[in-house]
């Protein structure tokens, strides 16, 4: 199925999104440019919460799983749990359906809520964070400029500019850290309480949709940076 296509009478591309990156746990859907949201910062139980919260988003919003064009979910970084959790339940609803699956960076979808130069954070434990700087220009999608990694908060290499929003769960935790990046000539504006949000996942999945970017669903998979722990966990 191209991604222009459509199973919907009235011709809309109709998108269901989600993120489990973080303690955070966030459903959407998108329908002609219109969004709505469920958002809630649950800490753990992502399994309990995801499908009772999209159950409650179709209904409100009178729409089924069968009118749904497009899965995306946010493939990470973050929780190994959230991100393979939040994983699995696209997968399955886009196989069953026969529909495509688009991954979505959520560093891109925390930066994807600001303007200007943004350095998303996503707390890594292990006194570390994932990490990826940003381009945001007025509605295009966040441009990546360099590489997606990890680290401690205070080796993060930064182009010089002028002023940097860093946001996320790695600002809320190691703040002190990141003071360490501020020079005279630089302005650092550190924003508490941000999380990747789904209703960002939706509009980036429209914009990669639109390009002809679509995931297998059956090869779909978290992206978790952090690759050896991965690993571990993968052979449990």
């Amino acid at each position: 199925m191209k991604p222009e296509e459509s199973h919907n009478e009235d011709d809309e591309m109709k998108i269901l999104a989600l993120d489990s990156s973080t303690e955070a746990c966030s459903v959407a859907l998108l329908s002609d440019q219109h969004i709505v949201e469920k958002f809630e910062v649950i800490g753990r139980g992502h399994a309990e919460h995801l499908l009772p919260m999209m159950t409650s988003l179709l209904e409100e919003n009178t729409t089924a799983l069968e009118e749904i064009d497009l899965f995306a979910y946010g493939a990470g970084p973050g929780s190994f749990t959230g991100l393979r959790i939040g994983a699995a339940m696209m997968q399955g609803l886009a196989l069953a359906r026969d529909r495509q699956l688009i991954a979505v960076s959520s560093l891109a979808a925390l930066a994807a809520r600001h303007q200007g130069l943004v350095l998303s954070v996503i707390d890594a434990r292990m006194d570390q964070v994932y990490h990826g700087l940003y381009r945001v220009v007025d509605a295009a999608a966040p441009e990546l400029i360099g590489k997606v990694g990890v680290s401690s908060a205070d080796t993060i290499s930064l182009v010089e500019e002028d002023k940097i929003i860093i946001a996320g769960t790695g600002w809320d935790r190691y703040k002190g850290e990141f003071s360490k990046i501020q020079s005279s000539g630089r302005e650092v504006i550190g924003l508490n309480n941000e999380f990747p949000h789904a209703a960002e996942i939706a509009r980036l999945a429209l914009y990669e949709s639109e390009l002809g970017r679509a995931t297998d669903p059956a090869v779909a998979l978290p992206h978790y940076v952090r690759d050896k722990v991965a690993k571990k966990m993968s052979e449990r």
